[in-house]
């Protein structure tokens, strides 16, 4: 599957090449104004080099990008700790990578442009449910005057919509931190017991 990295040298070098274009041009050019000659140019790699990594040509890299996206994440979170260390992490990410809640929605692509994208919805949406679980978990192991899961659902959604306020430049920066300290004090002042720590 293309959402996986090769085991074969010469092709994760090709795959990983690939996708770090693919992110740039996204980027840059959005999903729909990036063609697979700006791909093979950006990465250095022929056209058939694409097609022989990513069968379904641009949409197989947009899942393979999304999967390896949602891989970082998951890495990148931490599983224990200050509960607000956590949603500082999730903001870093978001920071680091503009594209990842665009990625991670797989906002521009249709399942039926390639059977990777139904493949990396399902891995995706696996990743995230195990980072608010790990997070409701912390949470309930602290305690709070609410129901956990949809006190992390509440804290994830109004970050993930200040950062898409953000990246749409509808919002400056100071004003997206100040939302951010709105959503983390919101978030601590429901936890009870000692969390100093989550101050």
């Amino acid at each position: 599957m293309p959402m996986n990295t090769p085991t074969d040298r010469r092709k994760r070098k090709t795959h990983n090449a690939v996708l770090d274009a693919a992110e740039r041009l996204f980027l840059r050019d959005g999903y729909r104004g990036t063609t697979i000659d700006m791909l093979a140019k950006e990465a250095d790699v022929a056209v058939s080099s694409i097609y022989a990594n990513f069968a379904a040509g641009k949409a197989d890299v947009y899942a393979a990008l999304a999967w390896r996206t949602a891989s970082l994440h998951r890495e990148d979170m931490p599983t224990s700790g200050a509960i607000v260390d956590s949603l500082d992490r999730y903001v870093a990410f978001h920071r680091d990578h503009p594209l990842a809640l665009r990625l991670l929605g797989l906002h521009d692509v249709e399942a039926s442009e390639s059977d990777s994208i139904v493949e990396a919805k399902a891995a995706i949406d696996s990743v995230l449910g195990e980072i608010i679980d790990s997070m409701m978990s912390r949470v309930a192991e602290v305690g709070c005057d609410t129901d956990p899961r949809a006190l992390v659902l509440h804290a994830w959604t109004a970050i993930n919509g200040a950062v898409s306020l953000y990246q749409r430049r509808m919002i400056d920066a100071a004003t997206f931190d100040t939302m951010l300290k709105i959503s983390r004090g919101d978030l601590v002042g429901h936890l009870r017991g000692d969390h100093d720590a989550d101050r």
